[in-house]
């Protein structure tokens, strides 16, 4: 009698989570698409319906589920995933409700029409009387996969993990300011290992945070890549500590975000007590990061001088978003010792301050769309404030790396218009040691990938046209030969 009462259970609440039928999710993911592109751009062709299942209740209580399906899109117009001033194909993969590995066929440079991609997405739909309709929220996704992280081989550290054991066991209990201190070093460390402990043939490559879009960005071009990848992506603190680990050797390769690498190279900014980083050379400009600058829907600032006196974050104390941020307000003309500077522990926490009325602006330098803004735009009305056109020309001629760029239209929920800012390029950079042969086939692991039509969208946006755009160093001698002679301009 057990058996057949927990089969009525489940049959209940697989009736209770159906939600709408295939037709009505035809509808709506067609819709969905449509309003990314303002138009119809992608054109459902098939859609089999995998399925719901409950999801948290809205938060007026209504009930929520999320419904999954399979879908084949065709274009109807030319799409290209690597144009830096068009909307990104993580776009295509938010709209369709698709982890980054949801999107197969989309490749990068132009996909002409007729050309066809599929999604495994989702929809989540709120109960709306005796109905469904779509709910305006994004439904959390995993991180596409960082391929292989480095480890460190057991058999080799025993003893010093022993002594470390011995040290930690029997020192009395630290508080504050030691405790932080103690944790700060070990995490150090254990990122340096990660770094350091590859085999001789391994292609790391140190990408940054955990989850942030350095490390998405190279999962996903490993995951195009398969079990078998030669490459091994090593979490870092970000762009500084790359540009350190790499000139001293403990890296092969690394993303560093363009004004950083300049300011490595020169020895200025936050490098001015270490010297030029001479060992650092550029091997390809791999994607923008549009400076984003965020307040609050209903706030009273509507320009960067308007940030005088206020509450800001502007990055981490030691990171690129940090320098890019002074550099960005010292051409607006707004006196940076005169803002309330907000540290705060991650960009999350800072649009987590902004959100409670904590905070009045928050700046970062990231790929659009910033997956941590979008999802919080979704719940707070926030917006992004412009740069105007004299501070983007100054930019663009004084700070090395930056360049003046839009972020399209409908890139983030609310935003109708292109939002006139500049950017920063993300760049691979490799230590001029580095063989040629090791360059030449990262180079050519990273562009097949991008061409492969595999699973992921985050890797269509390598352009080789753009691979040189925001280079702020010396090229890599192989790198320079792979992408051939400087096009002269007439």
């Amino acid at each position: 009698m057990l058996v057949p009462l927990l089969l009525l259970g489940v049959l209940a609440l697989a009736g209770c989570a159906r939600g709408p039928g295939a037709e009505r999710l035809e509808q709506d993911v067609q819709a969905r698409v449509d309003a990314l592109f303002g138009r119809t751009v992608l054109d459902l062709e098939t859609l089999r319906r995998q399925g719901s299942a409950p999801y948290r209740a809205a938060d007026d209580g209504a009930k929520q589920i999320i419904v999954y399906y399979n879908a084949r899109l065709r274009f109807v117009e030319e799409y290209d995933p690597s144009d830096w001033e068009g909307l990104s194909p993580t776009m295509i993969a938010n709209a369709l409700g698709a982890a980054d590995e949801g999107i197969t066929g989309l490749k990068s440079g132009p996909n002409p029409p007729d050309s066809q991609l599929r999604a495994y997405g989702s929809i989540v739909y709120r109960k709306a009387g005796a109905g469904w309709q779509p709910a305006d929220i994004i439904a959390p996704r995993p991180a596409a996969a960082a391929g292989e992280v480095v480890s460190v081989p057991e058999s080799q550290t025993q003893e010093l993990m022993r002594r470390l054991a011995e040290v930690v066991q029997t020192a009395p209990a630290r508080r504050g300011r030691d405790d932080a201190i103690i944790a700060e070093e070990l995490n150090r460390a254990l990122e340096n290992i990660r770094l350091r402990t590859s085999g001789a043939d391994a292609l790391v490559v140190a990408s940054g945070p955990e989850g942030g879009e350095y490390a998405r960005f190279l999962g996903s071009v490993v995951g195009r890549m398969g079990s078998t990848a030669p490459m091994k992506v090593a979490p870092s603190q970000g762009s500084v500590q790359n540009a350190f680990m790499i000139d001293r050797g403990e890296a092969r390769f690394g993303i560093v975000q363009s004004d950083v690498a300049a300011a490595a190279a020169s020895g200025a900014g936050m490098f001015t007590g270490t010297g030029p980083l001479e060992h650092l050379r550029a091997v390809a400009g791999l994607f923008p990061e549009p400076v984003h600058v965020v307040v609050r829907a209903d706030s009273d600032i509507a320009t960067l001088t308007d940030l005088a006196g206020r509450r800001v974050t502007l990055g981490a104390v030691a990171s690129g978003t940090r320098q890019t941020a002074r550099r960005v307000l010292e051409a607006a003309g707004v006196d940076v010792g005169g803002l309330v500077v907000a540290e705060t522990t991650s960009p999350q926490a800072a649009l987590d301050g902004l959100t409670r009325g904590d905070i009045d602006a928050v700046i970062e330098v990231v790929s659009a769309p910033w997956r941590q803004l979008e999802i919080a735009m979704h719940a707070t009305p926030l917006r992004l404030l412009p740069l105007d056109l004299q501070s983007r020309v100054d930019l663009a001629a004084d700070a090395q790396g930056l360049f003046p760029l839009s972020i399209p239209a409908r890139t983030y929920p609310g935003q109708d218009a292109p939002v006139p800012t500049v950017a920063a390029t993300a760049l691979l950079v490799a230590r001029d040691d580095v063989p040629d042969v090791a360059v030449t086939d990262t180079l050519k692991l990273l562009y097949a990938s991008a061409a492969s039509g595999g699973a992921g969208v985050q890797a269509t946006r390598l352009s080789k046209a753009r691979a040189r755009d925001g280079v702020t160093i010396p090229m890599h001698p192989a790198a320079a030969e792979f992408f051939g002679p400087v096009p002269v301009e007439p």
